[in-house]
């Protein structure tokens, strides 16, 4: 098989390579997106559209919102060939554009001089009594430093949404602590995405029973987050569920299905309209199709809007039990077999493999047949896949993408790769279904919990978070659970080091059965499975996942821009290396799990102080 050169990724290649063909079992599913997601509860929207969001009737049909990772020095030229056909960039940055591109000339994109990556955009995954207390230090620090409440300073979020009508997100006189709500959604006719925004004011008309806001979290997980890192405790006795920067001024996306366009322009939105205060964002989501190396475009984008008083908060993931990653080493004249099984269709299996090594692949299927790749639809009894070898244009390494439509699950297939030159050796690979329920125990072998940290929490200069035990039973006053002791690192939480060997997580925060805001009419709000877990009252909700302690961390770091406005992200991550807790529980670090610790709020503020 020919490694393809090209600046497509593998879900554009097989966007253009299936699409247009007939009876495809997963066709359908790369028009939308290779990565699935937690599908969420989508409201409808409000009659009549704010008058600050441009109408897109005049917009063209069949187009897709993609990114571009460009060249240095080279926007310029970039948007000129976008506009050459038929496409038009409608968010830019220092090497990321955002555009909308006619799937007919989607093609195209590759003689464009300057483009490195074209990606498709992706679906990310969705990744406060207890946290706040010994095992962080987070009510020592705030009886020593009585000023520090996050005043000041931005807090954003790029979510599910948030629930503007919770108490925990209102003043005293009723009014919203929101300045800013964008709700980002595609348009149903074009695939473009669409950002509705609302400010302070048109939030306090809803509140009072006005206006045209649409409900702000269909979901739950958003509001949860939000109150971690800020919520005031206004609906809990003597806010007892309060966040950690209650004073901070908060911004909020909801993005219906969590696409990473959404992301990347909810970063820029938040950043801009913070002006010249300090703020930080949270990115309690991620995903696993892609380089795992810092080069994706959400990654790119990261790096350059981070900066002094500009922090990215990422959660690691909650993988690391589900055998999602493969590890193996490539031997001159030998074969590799990266065998796993269908627990869904579609499916897909992403491997990546490092610059100078060379490789044939082929697919072997359940019945013992064996087809070459040739980046082309292929089908046997068993099913139809393609699989697309090509040389990455922007990082160097050779990326297989292969993608399957099975007729029958839990069958074991193998990816063969045949290595004809080896310089490295070593081979990483990722799965994801189409289900997020079924995204587990696909790899058969060569699996571990290591390398299990997911985009974009592999960015170097995004603050990544993993998730320790905070809470071992579910709600205040519940017996442990089995096999849980407060402190250790939570078994779910995704372990690193990145593909390319950076030491990440950074830090580990308080994640597991964490109280915090529940959003109303919201899936957790209204799906009998998350019953056990709500608190008399229907305010809050305990929950866990590397999602929790991300605003944790979120909250942290605006206390410390608080008092710091400038801080940068390596400053940051200076000061959490030389203050996280180490004890028992996390041994030595850093290490994949805990990274340098647990996080201690009381020693970093006074770290700031004193230094």
């Amino acid at each position: 098989m020919d490694t393809r050169k090209s600046v497509f990724d593998g879900g554009l290649y097989e966007l253009t390579h299936t699409a247009s063909e007939k009876n495809v079992l997963f066709a359908d599913t790369f028009q939308d997106d290779p990565e699935m997601a937690l599908q969420l509860t989508e409201a409808p929207l409000p009659t009549g559209r704010p008058a600050n969001v441009a109408r897109t009737a005049a917009l063209p049909q069949d187009t897709l919102t993609v990114k571009l990772v460009v060249d240095s020095g080279a926007q310029k030229q970039v948007i000129g060939g976008v506009a050459e056909i038929g496409g038009k960039v409608v968010s830019r940055g220092p090497n990321v554009l955002l555009a909308n591109i006619p799937r007919s000339n989607i093609a195209a994109l590759d003689d464009i001089a300057g483009l490195r990556r074209a990606e498709l955009s992706r679906k990310l995954q969705l990744r406060l009594d207890e946290a706040r207390g010994p095992a962080t230090r987070a009510d020592i620090a705030a009886a020593s430093h009585p000023a520090l409440n996050g005043e000041g300073v931005v807090v954003g979020i790029v979510d599910s949404g948030v629930d503007w009508t919770h108490p925990d997100f209102q003043t005293g006189s009723n009014d919203s602590r929101l300045e800013l709500f964008i709700h980002a959604h595609r348009h149903a006719a074009t695939d473009q995405d669409i950002f509705d925004t609302f400010d302070k004011a048109q939030i306090d008309t809803a509140l009072a029973g006005g206006g045209n806001v649409p409900q702000g979290d269909p979901n739950g997980h958003g509001t949860h987050c939000l109150s971690i890192a800020a919520g005031n405790g206004r609906a809990s006795q003597d806010a007892q569920y309060r966040g950690v920067a209650p004073g901070a001024t908060l911004m909020a996306v909801r993005s219906d299905s969590l696409f990473d366009t959404h992301t990347i322009e909810g970063i820029r939105r938040v950043f801009a309209a913070a002006g010249d205060r300090p703020a930080v964002v949270n990115l309690s989501l991620g995903g696993h199709i892609g380089p795992h190396d810092g080069t994706s475009a959400l990654e790119n984008v990261i790096s350059k809007e981070s900066g002094p008083g500009r922090i990215v908060v990422v959660a690691a993931g909650n993988e690391a039990q589900d055998r999602i990653h493969f590890r193996g080493e490539l031997i001159e004249g030998s074969a590799l077999n990266i065998e796993f099984t269908i627990r869904d269709s579609p499916q897909w299996i992403d491997v990546w493999i490092p610059r100078g090594d060379d490789v044939d692949a082929s697919v072997i299927d359940p019945d013992g047949t064996e087809v070459a790749l040739d980046g082309q639809l292929q089908q046997t009894a068993a099913g139809q896949f393609i699989g697309d070898l090509r040389r990455d244009q922007f990082n160097g390494d050779t990326n297989l993408f292969f993608a399957v439509g099975a007729l029958q699950s839990n069958r074991r297939w193998t990816l063969r790769l045949n290595a004809t030159r080896v310089l490295q050796g070593e081979v990483h690979a990722w799965a994801h279904t189409a289900s997020f329920d079924n995204a587990r125990n696909i790899f058969m072998s060569q699996t571990s919990p290591l390398h299990s940290i997911g985009m974009p929490a592999t960015e170097e200069r995004a603050i990544s978070v993993g998730s320790f035990v905070s809470r071992a039973g579910i709600l205040p006053g519940d017996p442990p659970l089995p096999g849980l002791a407060g402190g250790q690192i939570s078994p779910f939480s995704s372990n690193g080091p990145t593909r390319t060997g950076v030491q990440r997580p950074v830090i580990a925060g308080p994640g597991q059965h964490v109280v915090a805001a529940l959003a109303s009419n919201s899936t957790l709000a209204n799906d009998p499975r998350f019953a056990p877990r709500r608190l008399p009252g229907n305010q809050y909700i305990s929950i866990q996942g590397t999602s929790m302690a991300t605003p944790f961390l979120t909250g942290v770091i605006a206390l410390m821009l608080q008092q710091e406005p400038h801080l940068t992200p390596e400053d940051i991550q200076l000061r959490l290396r030389a203050t996280g807790q180490r004890d028992d529980d996390t041994g030595a670090v850093w290490n994949p799990a805990f990274g340098y610790g647990k996080v201690d709020v009381e020693a970093l503020l006074d770290y700031l102080v004193v230094t």
